[in-house]
């Protein structure tokens, strides 16, 4: 019965490890961060050129990634106070969606732009959260999204290496304020597999010996 338990226990620990391979990451996204490298060749164009780098995590292709907001506001008007969440300035004419243009007052695109050209879409305003995968070239793989406040959940496309975020817009040196975001990958490693496996070859083995010393016992009286 000792051994059995071991077994058991080395399969709960590798349950564990699954539980553990989804782990969350907290980033910072500034107001001042575009959500691609426009200048990298491939990738769409947008804005006056004044963004910051996006915030950036590594991913693997094909594992589920959820993108939460959890805290803090940005702002887009002359430096002034951060007032919106992750959907930015919902309800204002700056943005891309039904009734929207996709280009701002600069009269370059937003990132948006690229998301919905036809704006027939969901609206996306003017400081939403924007995200989009890259290869290790930092070209756009598989398009950019909206992500809302979420919890949003997208499969990282073949040749993604990172997952971007930025703020939507066109003009950011006047911008304000951060996003506090929240990244959870889904994929448990090979590693972990390997463990999940062991585990249950464990218990299996330890069954079979108890029953094998039960029957032994029995077979002795």
């Amino acid at each position: 019965m000792r051994i059995q338990r071991l077994m058991q226990a080395a399969a709960f620990a590798a349950a564990m490890g699954v539980a553990g391979a989804a782990s969350a990451t907290t980033v910072s996204v500034s107001g001042f961060a575009g959500p691609w490298d426009p200048t990298v060749a491939g990738n769409p164009t947008y804005g006056f050129g004044d963004q910051s780098a996006p915030t950036s995590v590594a991913v693997t292709p094909g594992e589920n990634v959820t993108i939460t907001y959890l805290s803090g506001l940005t702002g887009a008007f002359g430096g002034g106070p951060a007032t919106v969440d992750a959907l930015g300035y919902t309800g204002l004419t700056f943005g891309s969606g039904v009734g929207l243009t996709g280009i701002g007052s600069s009269g370059q695109p937003f990132p948006s732009f690229w998301i919905d050209p036809t704006n027939s879409g969901p609206d996306i305003f003017l400081n939403a959260l924007i995200g989009d995968f890259v290869n290790g070239a930092g070209v756009i793989v598989g398009g950019p999204f909206a992500t809302g406040d979420g919890p949003f959940v997208i499969t990282a496309p073949a040749g993604a290496t990172a997952l971007q975020l930025g703020v939507n817009d066109d003009i950011f040196f006047d911008n304000s304020g951060s996003l506090s975001i929240s990244v959870t990958g889904g994929v448990p490693e090979p590693a972990t597999w390997a463990m999940i496996l062991l585990g249950v070859g464990l218990v299996g083995a330890g069954m079979r010996v108890a029953r094998h010393k039960t029957s032994a016992a029995l077979g002795a009286q």
